[in-house]
């Protein structure tokens, strides 16, 4: 195929409504590969038929899906999966704007009336306990593991500042009926879920599933601490 019969990356750019840095981004993280990049120059050259895909992606990216969830409904040639993940993202998209309606009526009665601003959050899960046959060594495993610190006075990993909607606390429970602890389990959010996978397992996790798709929650693996507690690592 010659060059004549490609579109430049400002030709596509213009056919298909996606800014050129956005065409740079998608070649970067692999959701959108130019049919030819010159060796010499770098210029990056497209064919018409990869127009219908880039518009799709304009059309996800326009609701704000993850890149990693488009990738999955891109793969999906059945529709299910990208059904599903819509489904998901729709009712995350809704308590979003829930949350903003709130939060605008709060902020007009704060002008209009003068009152205080006492804006009301919703109940959210805080602190997870988990039992510990050793506690040094499950330390060092989430040490290692996810880069948390341990405080030895709450004897827990702290993520976020307390009354932040990130604060959230990791309790290692140890000493009382340890000989056959029932396991707990929990999930948290990686920005790099193979990474993170990978650098569990090397800290001494042990597999549970391996990193995957789901149809009903985002990209996960399952590794299990050195007490058997089961960790689903979820991609942010």
């Amino acid at each position: 195929m010659s060059h004549r019969e490609l579109l430049s990356i400002g030709e596509f750019s213009v056919k298909t409504g996606l800014s050129i840095p956005a065409l740079r981004h998608y070649d970067d993280v692999g959701l959108l590969r130019p049919a030819r990049v010159d060796p010499g120059t770098g210029y990056r050259r497209y064919r018409l038929d990869q127009a219908p895909q880039a518009k799709l992606i304009r059309h996800l990216r326009s609701v704000d899906l993850p890149i990693e969830q488009i990738r999955t409904a891109l793969a999906d040639r059945s529709g299910r999966e990208t059904a599903a993940v819509l489904h998901l993202h729709r009712e995350r998209v809704l308590e979003r704007a829930h949350a903003i309606a709130q939060l605008a009526e709060t902020i007009g009665r704060h002008f209009e009336e003068g009152n205080d601003m006492n804006i009301a959050k919703e109940d959210r899960v805080v602190q997870v306990t988990v039992p510990a046959r050793n506690l040094d060594t499950a330390v060092t495993f989430y040490t290692e593991a996810f880069g948390l610190e341990y405080d030895q006075s709450i004897a827990s990993f702290q993520f976020g500042a307390w009354e932040t909607d990130s604060f959230f606390l990791l309790t290692l429970e140890a000493g009382a009926n340890h000989d056959r602890p029932a396991p707990a389990r929990f999930g948290l959010y990686v920005d790099d879920l193979d990474a993170a996978h990978a650098t569990a397992i090397n800290a001494g996790a042990a597999l549970v599933q391996p990193p995957q798709e789901s149809d009903y929650a985002p990209r996960r693996s399952v590794v299990a601490d050195p007490s058997g507690n089961e960790i689903s690592l979820y991609q942010r």
